[in-house]
Formats: C-alpha cells, structure tokens, sequence
C-alpha cells in the first residue's frame, strides 16, 4: 500500500519521488517566507511544527530549506522557488552530502528543524518568543505605549516586549529582544522594572535606552538615576553611563553619548568611528532584506557618518561610492559588501 505524505512520521524515510521533493521544497519555502513576511502569528508556528511532524522528509525539507535560505535571505528563496517551478528535480546528491552533518538521518533533521524555528538563521524571521510576545515591532517599525501610568516605553525596530506581574508595588515588563527607551515619571513608590537576559534595570524617576541582541543587553542611564542588577551585582547608573551585561555577568561602567544613544528616536543612526561590520549590524536591524559582508577583513575600517532611517539605502550608496567597497545588489533587497 503506497504511504501518503500527509500520514505521520515513521521510522524510515519514505521514497519519494522527485515532484514529491519539489513539492516538500515549495511548501517548506512557502513556510519560511510566511514566518519572515512580519506578519507570522503563534499561530503559524505551531501549524508549521505539525507541518514537520507529518514526516521525517517534512522535517528534512525545512531544515535544508532554511540553511539554504539562511545564506541569501529573499533572494535565495525566491532563487529556489523559480528553479522548482521551472525544473522540479531533486538537489544533486553531492550538495546533499555537504549537508550531511544535517540531514544524514530523518532524527537529526526534525531536531535541526525545531531548533531553526526557535533560533532561526541570520534572525530572518521572528522567533517562537517573539511572536508571542505582548508587544512586537517589525524591521523599520516603532511603537509606543504606556505602562500602567508609571513609564512611557517606545519600542525601536524589531522589538519584542512582554508584560510581567507586579511585584512589590512595582510594574514589570521583559524585554525579550530589540530595544526600547523608557521614561518612568516618579511621584510616588511605584517603579518600573524592566527584566533583560540575565538581569534588570530599575528605575522611579528616569530615562534610559536598553538594548538586548541575544544574551547581550546594555543600559545607558539618559537623565535620572536608574537601578542595574545582574546576578548578585547592582550598580546605579546616572546621566552619561551605561552598563553591560550577558551570562556571564556585568562589565565595567563606562560613558556613553546619549545623543547617539538615542538617536534612532529622532529618525537618525549615528556612528563614531565605528567598525563597518556594526554598521552592518544595525542597517540590517532597519532594512529590509539583508546586507552581507563577504569580506571580513573590511569589517575592521571605521566610520564617522549619520544617516537618515527613512533613507536607509543611503547606507549602501556610501559604502560604495564613499568609501569604494564593491557591491552587488540581488533581488529580495540582498546586498552583497565586499
């Protein structure tokens, strides 16, 4: 009896044929699209997860699908779509066998899979958290709110931002990732604590920028006073300061320029002899698509430059032309530096 894709996982990998591979290749490109359109939902994630559990080829199809759009973003899916559409045949065996440390066995690929959804590649789209999440910017987006009348809270690009329960008469949220300028108004013994990786910052009467990329989070004191605490250490920041912290705990206060701090608020992304691999960085936290440096040896030169959010392709034009790096534009908005 011929075993339907659409039956649940089994110990051996179904044969399949090569419109049954083409198929699972579109489906699971359609998936990824979906979770990087900005308007992925919890949703979506868990149809996605019974999506890979139909079988071990679902699970496969996803995991090679998502390293390979990992690499090039858009582009790369669109690339792949066209190609199936024009020439549904399987990948080589041999670009399988480069992949084999992933997909040598149907185990391995649905475990590869999970984990891609919940930390996916190049942070193209959202994860599980994220979309979860009680508040959630998308790429060139901000948003402001208002926490139970103590603090007033814009979220910057790409921010996830979730409440918590009061405690001991203070408001809580977390700040899962991105980041976000917080003004608390004071007045009285209610605060606001802002929970961030292995930490938090605590303030009454205060304005700061805090930031979390991963497990990495910085606090930088704006005007005010305001509480950091990471792991059995609390340091109390003011004007000028800021404090960082991951896992393994807090470094050393340091000065910082507010201006540049929070700049983004007024539109702008400010650079003081920054290295052109963060400038990367934080164009690609605003721009659609993505830019990619293939020469990492470039990353190190500096840069002194502003420029405009609502001109963020101006970015690419100063690399180019300015500072005479080689650049090739692909669809989907992938820029290749270098």
């Amino acid at each position: 009896m011929t075993r339907s894709l659409m039956d649940g996982p089994t110990d051996k990998m179904p044969e399949l044929t090569t419109a049954d591979r083409a198929a699972l290749r579109t489906e699971a490109l359609d998936w990824l699209r979906r979770l990087h359109s900005g308007e992925a939902t919890p949703a979506d994630a868990e149809a996605l997860e019974r999506w890979q559990a139909r079988s071990p080829a679902h699970a496969r199809a996803f995991a090679d699908a998502a390293l390979f759009w990992g690499v090039l973003g858009d582009a790369a899916g669109q690339a792949e779509r066209d190609r199936v559409v024009a020439m549904p045949a399987p990948w080589p065996d041999r670009q399988l066998a480069r992949r084999g440390f992933l997909v040598g066995g149907a185990a391995l690929a649905a475990s590869a899979a999970g984990v891609l959804v919940v930390r996916p590649p190049l942070a193209l789209w959202p994860s599980v958290a994220e979309l979860a999440a009680d508040y959630r910017t998308g790429t060139g987006e901000r948003q402001q709110i208002e926490i139970d009348n103590v603090a007033a809270v814009e979220l910057n690009t790409r921010t996830s931002l979730d409440l918590r329960p009061p405690h001991d008469g203070d408001s809580r949220i977390e700040l899962i990732t991105g980041e976000a300028a917080v003004s608390t108004r004071g007045g009285g013994d209610r605060g606001l604590v802002v929970i961030a990786g292995n930490g938090r910052a605590t303030s009454r009467d205060a304005s700061f920028n805090i930031r979390k990329d991963g497990a990495a989070v910085s606090v930088s004191c704006i005007a005010g006073t305001v509480a950091v605490t990471c792991a059995d250490r609390t340091v109390a920041l003011r004007a000028g300061q800021q404090l960082a912290y991951d896992a393994r705990g807090a470094g050393e206060v340091a000065a910082t320029d507010p201006e540049a701090v929070t700049a983004w608020k007024r539109g702008l992304l400010m650079f003081r002899r920054a290295p052109l691999s963060r400038v990367i960085d934080e164009v690609n936290r605003y721009r659609p698509g993505r830019v990619i440096l293939v020469d990492a040896a470039l990353g190190q030169r500096q840069i002194v430059a502003n420029f405009r959010l609502d001109r963020i392709e101006d970015v690419v034009d100063f690399m180019s032309k300015a500072m005479g790096i080689r650049v090739r534009s692909l669809p989907g908005g992938v820029v290749l530096v270098g």
